[in-house]
């Protein structure tokens, strides 16, 4: 069974959040006064002479002080420490090939890395130590996303964001003191980037079981995060054990991800969302709001598409064989990613995933295996409805928290016409598939749709 080694009351108490029975080759301490291990954890990442210590340029306090300052204490005496400070632009951290190459190239000659932050600079970290072949050690500073332990990091390539294969840490450091000291936004965008949970696995059990995602469906991997996530909708979040319950959440979260091998478990329709708002403030030089946040408000627009597509749009009586690939699939894409990067850059990118992901869906629909997956669908069907919440549960929990729960909500406020646009390009972007790409390819992804299920997250609390 894969599920956490502690429940939400011992994680605040202080163990190491594990998982029976599978092999992850990471150590992961979580609990108040966790960084007090530190020194520990360091020796046991062996002897190494050159660590290199990767921050970014954000002050990181909590009640013991300066996190950095609490770091650099535990470092062993005489060791060269190298520090890199990846500098903040207004919307953060890029992770583009530039930033990345620089961080190498600073990195180079290091036997260790110790990434000190939140998702970004981790995920840097992690890419630093598959680069290098060296040993990463994670010192968590927010509760912000699940993508501290797993073994993959989102980059940025020409202008899209992408997921690649990393490494896994040598030990991720979950101080509960420190996650208290975090921005508040930092924690309400966790909460979004967690809830996730109750509707992206939706869209990878479809793609799994139409076998256009190669991967084997994970129920224990699934089951474990959803069981975490119920204990977070239920907890009171101004108590420590609502900060721990969070924390559990995104670490089994991470931990599903890295298991399966695929953010796809964890990562749907909302996520893409949030992607594409992303990736048109990047291409724009704009601002946009923290990842989980953007995630939160997809995923009441997730919940709320799963319910019209199954209870209005009668989903399984799509007939596969007489769907396709559309004629005007290169246009669409081009200048659809035209709004936002008059350069083409953005759309050729695209395109090249989306030409990737037509190809796939051809290939199973000519060889009749979405036939036989609808064939089926009662059963498929019965799996979806309990892998998806109500727009409204997920609202509310939101809404608890503290967490923004329209488009309108996020900051920089996100008006109609870019809404508009990121669901209408939904299909565009990458070649991973979601329930958008079975409406694309069947001609069903049209405004008249997108108007009905932002009509339905509005009801709920969410949408525009």
């Amino acid at each position: 069974m894969f599920r956490s080694a502690v429940d939400s009351d011992t994680a605040a108490a202080g163990n190491e959040i594990a998982i029976p029975g599978t092999q992850v080759p990471m150590r992961v301490v979580a609990r108040q006064g966790a960084l007090d291990d530190l020194a520990a954890i360091l020796d046991s990442a062996g002897r190494f002479a050159r660590p290199a210590l990767l921050t970014d340029d954000v002050p990181k306090t909590f009640a013991g002080g300066d996190v950095l300052d609490s770091v650099r204490r535990a470092l062993p005496a005489g060791v060269t420490t190298r520090q890199l400070v990846v500098h903040t632009a207004d919307h953060g951290v890029t992770l583009d090939e530039a930033t990345v190459e620089s961080a190498v190239a600073q990195a180079a000659g290091a036997d260790l890395v110790l990434g000190v932050g939140s998702g970004t600079v981790c995920d840097l970290a992690k890419q630093l130590g598959a680069t290098l072949d060296v040993p990463v050690i994670l010192v968590q500073t927010a509760a912000s996303v699940n993508g501290y332990s797993d073994s993959l990091s989102v980059l940025v390539r020409s202008g899209a964001k992408r997921t690649v294969p990393s490494t896994w840490p040598h030990t991720l450091v979950i101080d509960h003191d420190i996650l208290a000291g975090a921005p508040d936004r930092l924690t309400r965008a966790g909460v979004g980037d967690a809830i996730a949970a109750w509707c992206a696995p939706a869209d990878w059990y479809l793609a799994c079981a139409t076998g256009l995602d190669p991967a084997a469906y994970r129920s224990d991997a699934v089951d474990a995060v959803l069981s975490a996530a119920d204990r977070l909708g239920a907890v009171d979040p101004e108590t420590p054990s609502g900060l721990a319950a969070l924390a559990e959440t995104l670490t089994l979260g991470g931990l599903a991800i890295g298991v399966t091998g695929t953010t796809a478990t964890l990562s749907g329709t909302e996520h893409l969302v949030s992607h594409l708002l992303d990736m048109a403030a990047m291409a724009r030089g704009t601002e946009h709001d923290l990842h989980g946040a953007q995630v939160g408000v997809a995923s009441v627009v997730s919940a709320a598409l799963w319910e019209v597509s199954l209870d209005e749009l009668d989903l399984g009586a799509m007939d596969p064989d007489a769907s396709g690939t559309p004629a005007d699939l290169e246009p669409a894409v081009l200048s659809s990613w035209s709004v936002v990067d008059e350069s083409g850059q953005v759309g050729q990118e695209c395109l090249a995933a989306v030409h990737r992901k037509s190809a796939t869906w051809e290939e199973h629909r000519s060889c009749g295996a979405l036939r036989r997956v609808w064939s089926e669908w009662a059963r498929h069907e019965a799996a979806l409805r309990s892998l998806v919440r109500t727009p409204e549960e997920i609202a509310a929990v939101l809404h608890r928290w503290g967490a923004p729960t329209r488009f309108r909500d996020l900051a920089p406020a996100v008006d109609e016409d870019r809404v508009r646009w990121v669901l209408r390009t939904l299909p565009l972007m990458r070649d991973r598939f979601t329930l958008t790409d079975v409406l694309y390819f069947t001609g069903r992804w049209d405004d008249t749709v997108i108007d009905r299920v932002l009509e339905r997250a509005a009801a709920a609390g969410g949408g525009l």
